[in-house]
């Protein structure tokens, strides 16, 4: 289908096809069901609108599963209307337990399943079918679906590592996550949990054990598992920063010493309290990734083994432990690999058959497979495309050594500070999908990296990619997939969130438009000096606009695109049925995205002043500028700040950072404008000069 249909569509949003069967893109042309249902016979386009509806009803002594806002609001009880009628069923139902038969009718909907959790998904289909009903003045025709996930585990990641979310935010996440069939949550709790066997480790913000319970319990009910990620080896600067005699370095609080018994001591109770505190899972993850020094210490050293069993090693012991209680340890499959020497080679993409057949070597593999514990899931992580020739061939390593693994995508890196790119990075998540169906893996997670610790409503489109391609991996075309989000999230046509693929794109300007040298780049270390631009020469008219002709013509290109974003978020918030938080979201994001084009421009106009009077114009222009800047921030986290504290609380303790996140910058918000707070200052002191 292409987008011209997807666009027409929506003009003739009230004229339904008439067919004896047609596919589930068909009627999606009109519901858009998300995620894709597997099958769609379609058998007559007389069938019953959404209020039509006049109670809900089950079987025998079955339990009514939870319910969305226009099921929920429903009689329970059979009265002489149409009516939703549930049951459990083996005839005719898929086999799955999360599979459901929805049937409509010109009296009536019927949902059967094998189990409780393809009813309450075969309810989140049918609130989806009665939304656009009322949204859209449309007939859901009598059809029949039979739905059922190609994926069985779809799970999204919380990364708490330098922010936390309002309590209640997380629940209405939850219920978001469950409506797109997201079946469960890998929550990198890190210090926002109060640790109850050692105090010191939680933040003074943290959640307690007994609100992370209730968050679980909400989720189980939702058919959402939620499980903790409690970084192990490595990433452990919450917790070293507190107990230095663990270090394997003393200089840095990143690694443990394997080699260390209390090492084990310390980080079993942490396990202890993060599965008390969320209780309903059947995994633990215990992280193991980037370790950048190991067995440098005495006590590794004595022990005469290598970095490579040193690791495994400890990921024996960590998951002799998950499995002692009760649950499938998970751990990221990054070391391993660079012991072996393949890291580079698994993440290159183009090789020739030659670079393929001379970079494939899995001697130290091979040799160290004794090493890898048979009962964990290898998490294989690949943020871009996965779908490469190497990357391919450790997927069949995996396989063939008979070893579980587990996919990790991305719904944003540490690299996309601020909000993601690239589409929502549906793409890499469809085809990492794709390949866990294919390959028969033991599950997916879109990670959410909390680097840069961008808005979760920035990420969550990435979120609802995971949910549709995790259901149905050969689903939507991208394109399809964002006019269905827009329709599901907002009620809007794919033309409405035009402005969302130039928000992406303005951030690549914001990145460093103010500066000459530096980085914020949260994946690969932020630089905390930088030189930020000059100020222009009264006595040198133009040589400033001619140094920075790039920038200049970069801000012109960014002013364009700002207006449009903003026409468009405008209309889109105008037109829009529900979400109208995550637009004003947006809408903030790109008055922080234009910041660097106003000065730059404003600067501009200064430097090719030509009398006295242009140049006082120009300086009070530039004033007005800096004075948005405060307007500014002070919108931005007034919104942003409805879901999220926006500052670390009294008496936090901050890690080394050994990566330098952005986000772990400051105690307040003013990582966010790392470059624009310097420059505003620069403006003023140098205006104040001049005044002078």
């Amino acid at each position: 289908m292409n987008m011209n249909s997807i666009q027409k569509s929506f003009v003739a949003i009230g004229l339904f096809l008439v067919a004896s069967a047609v596919s589930a893109k068909d009627l999606n042309s009109k519901f858009q069901l998300l995620p894709l249902p597997q099958k769609v016979e379609v058998f007559s386009d007389n069938g019953l609108r959404g209020c039509d509806l006049s109670f809900i009803v089950t079987e025998g002594e079955l339990a009514m599963p939870v319910l969305g806002p226009l099921t929920g609001c429903l009689p329970q009880f059979r009265n002489a209307g149409k009516g939703i009628v549930m049951r459990l069923t083996d005839k005719g139902t898929p086999e799955s337990e999360e599979g459901y038969l929805l049937e409509v009718g010109k009296n009536g909907v019927t949902i059967s399943s094998r189990a409780s959790a393809g009813l309450f998904y075969g309810c989140q289909t049918l609130e989806q079918l009665m939304e656009d009903s009322r949204d859209f003045n449309l007939v859901i025709p009598q059809m029949r679906i039979t739905d059922y996930p190609q994926i069985g585990y779809r799970a999204v990641h919380f990364d708490n590592k330098h922010h936390l979310d309002r309590t209640e935010y997380y629940y209405r996440t939850i219920d978001k996550l469950a409506s797109y069939k997201i079946n469960a949550v890998i929550w990198e709790i890190d210090d926002k949990l109060r640790f109850t066997r050692h105090a010191e480790i939680g933040a003074p913000n943290a959640l307690s054990k007994q609100e992370v319970r209730a968050i679980s319990r909400y989720a189980k009910e939702r058919n959402i598992e939620i499980t903790p990620l409690v970084q192990g080896l490595g990433h452990a600067g919450y917790i070293l920063k507190h107990h230095w005699e663990l270090r394997e370095n003393p200089a840095s609080d990143w690694e443990f010493c394997p080699s260390n018994p209390a090492t084990y001591d310390l980080q079993f109770d942490l396990y202890k309290d993060a599965l008390e505190a969320m209780p309903d899972g059947k995994y633990l993850h215990i992280g193991g990734d980037e370790i950048t020094a190991i067995g440098i210490d005495e006590r590794c050293k004595a022990t005469g083994k290598t970095p490579f069993e040193l690791q495994m090693e400890w990921l024996k012991k960590v998951c002799d432990f998950a499995l002692a209680n009760g649950r499938t340890p998970i751990f990221w499959d990054d070391m391993p690999i660079k012991y072996a020497g393949l890291w580079g080679f698994v993440n290159s993409s183009g090789l020739t058959d030659e670079e393929l057949e001379i970079g494939w070597n899995t001697e130290k593999l091979d040799e160290a497979i004794e090493l890898f514990p048979k009962d964990c899931i290898y998490m294989r992580w690949r943020y871009d495309d996965p779908t490469s020739a190497s990357h391919c061939l450790l997927l069949d390593w995996y396989q063939k050594k008979g070893l579980k693994v587990m996919a990790a995508t991305a719904a944003a890196t540490g690299g996309s500070s601020f909000m993601p790119r690239n589409n929502s990075r549906a793409q890499y998540i469809k085809d990492f999908s794709a390949l866990v169906a294919q390959n028969g893996l033991s599950g997916i997670l879109a990670t959410a990296w909390d680097d840069g610790a961008p808005h979760m409503e920035t990420v969550m489109r990435g979120f609802v990619a995971q949910g549709e391609y995790g259901w149905n991996t050969q689903g939507r075309s991208i394109d399809e997939f964002i006019a269905a989000h827009a329709q599901r999230e907002f009620a809007l046509s794919y033309r409405h969130m035009d402005f969302l693929r130039e928000l992406e794109q303005s951030a690549f300007f914001f990145d460093n438009a103010l500066i000459t040298s530096g980085s914020r780049n949260p994946a690969w270390g932020v630089k905390k000096t930088f030189v930020l631009l000059g100020m222009p020469d009264a006595d040198m008219p133009g040589d400033w606009s001619e140094k920075y002709a790039d920038r200049i013509q970069g801000a012109v290109a960014e002013k364009d695109r700002y207006e449009r974003i903003e026409a468009g978020i405008k209309e889109a918030l105008a037109h829009s049925r529900r979400n109208r938080y995550t637009l004003e979201v947006y809408r903030q994001t790109n008055r922080m995205f234009y910041y660097p084009a106003q000065v730059i421009l404003a600067l501009e106009a200064y430097d090719k002043a030509n009398t006295d009077a242009e140049r006082k114009q120009a300086v009070l222009e530039l004033e007005d500028v800096c004075r948005d800047f405060s307007r500014m921030r002070a919108d931005f986290e007034n919104v942003y700040s409805q879901t999220r504290f926006m500052q670390n609380p009294a008496g936090y303790i901050a890690d080394h950072n050994h990566h330098n996140h952005l986000a772990a910058l400051t105690d307040n918000s003013d990582w966010w404008f790392l470059y624009e707070l310097p420059m505003t200052r620069k403006i003023n002191e140098w205006v104040g000069s001049m005044e002078r």
